[in-house]
């Protein structure tokens, strides 16, 4: 029983809380993800078909599903240059772009899992998704991979780049830290902007007498809250020497270190004996710098800097410019899966170190069941194709 609540807001939080303490992980990016999908659910019941979501019918959840797949323009969230307006200013909506058909898959979803949930406890007396089914999940498309072509043309671009201010240095090497420390470990957008400069550690070796870099997702943040360690190369050590020292930060980061990762030249407030720092000088000194801490701030940063080459690419090579411009933070996590396999370490090491339950997962970024069925096939027939 969901108890006494003032509304289907009201009862949506009583569900939410109830996931939360549930939750295998103690990272709150499912909740937080949920929390997502219900702002849109919100805005479509008050602003487009003004009928609570415990009153709908099938149509009513067609009528949805519909919206999802055609946003009206006044759907679409009001924006005054990159700035996008917030709860509570004229023309915010919880929608920045029209919906993927894995974002539409992954709202739909949620509002399953609602509609059973309130079912479960008696809330509401039928599910009007019973029919419809919780839909498919969002697949994994290994191809959605960055070349490495691009991405060391990505990177060359940056290193082009000049600056007129430090701030322009500093985000810089930020960037180039957020791209490489993509490509080179792996981590879900999630597990990057979660985590914090601690997170590089050394460990040592009795049997080589040699000391070795790692990078621990620690469960508070990884998905499923299964904390694992991923090695720290040579490359990406550099570049978070760079990016270290250009905050003001000494080059290696100190054992248990809880700056957040990723920052901004920004300064944000800071008191030192209980007063104010005000000048923002002041505050860079102090190293009060504003930390970046949402998987948005993380999406905007790479989309920029692959636009950025993109825009380059666009005369000369207009098929690979669209290609960069379609990539995301999670295409260098495939890009990391493919490039780990192709090197030759095995299934069970690639998928502890993406962080999967299962081996099915990482499967995907195989020809394995190809492989199988040819083999299979081989054993009792002569003549397959294949290169001598």
């Amino acid at each position: 029983m969901l108890g006494p609540v003032e509304d289907d807001w009201d009862a949506a939080e009583v569900w939410l809380r109830s996931v939360a303490r549930k939750s295998q992980s103690r990272s709150n990016a499912t909740v937080t993800t949920y929390r997502f999908h219900l702002a849109k659910l919100r805005w479509y019941c008050e602003n487009v078909r003004r009928i609570t979501p415990s009153r709908w019918s099938l149509q009513d959840v067609e009528a949805f599903k519909d919206f999802l797949t055609d946003l009206p323009a006044d759907a679409l969230c009001a924006r005054s240059g990159k700035r996008y307006a917030g709860p509570g200013d004229a023309g915010y909506t919880p929608f920045r772009t029209q919906p993927a058909a894995g974002s539409r898959s992954d709202i739909e979803r949620f509002v399953h899992a609602l509609f059973k949930a309130w079912h479960g406890s008696g809330y509401i007396r039928i599910n009007p998704m019973a029919l419809e089914g919780a839909g498919d999940r969002r697949s994994i498309n290994a191809r959605r991979a960055v070349d490495v072509n691009l991405y060391e043309l990505v990177l060359e671009t940056m290193e082009e780049e000049e600056f007129d201010r430090p701030a322009a240095r500093q985000i810089n090497l930020r960037d180039r830290f957020i791209l490489v420390a993509l490509r080179e470990l792996g981590l879900r957008a999630s597990e990057l902007v979660g985590s914090v400069m601690g997170a590089f550690q050394q460990i040592p070796d009795t049997k080589t007498k040699r000391h070795y870099w790692v990078f621990q997702v620690s469960a508070l943040v990884a998905k499923g809250g299964k904390q694992r360690w991923v090695p720290v190369t040579q490359t990406l050590l550099k570049v978070l020497v760079d990016y270290r020292v250009a905050f003001g930060l000494p080059p290696q980061p100190e054992f248990e270190e809880g700056t957040a990762l990723l920052l901004s030249p920004q300064t944000r407030a800071v008191k030192i004996a209980g007063k104010a720092v005000r000048g923002a000088a002041d505050r860079r000194f102090f190293g009060a710098w504003q930390e970046l801490t949402t998987r948005q701030y993380l999406y905007e940063i790479v989309k920029k800097r692959l636009k950025t080459t993109a825009d380059m690419l666009r005369t000369t090579d207009p098929v690979l410019a669209v290609r960069l411009e379609q990539a995301s933070p999670h295409w260098f996590r495939h890009t990391f899966a493919k490039a780990a396999l192709l090197h030759g370490q095995s299934m069970r090491e690639v998928a502890n170190l993406l962080g999967h339950k299962s081996m099915d997962t990482t499967m995907v970024y195989t020809n394995q069941d190809a492989l199988d069925s040819v083999r299979a096939f081989e054993r009792d027939n002569i003549g397959v194709a294949r290169e001598a």
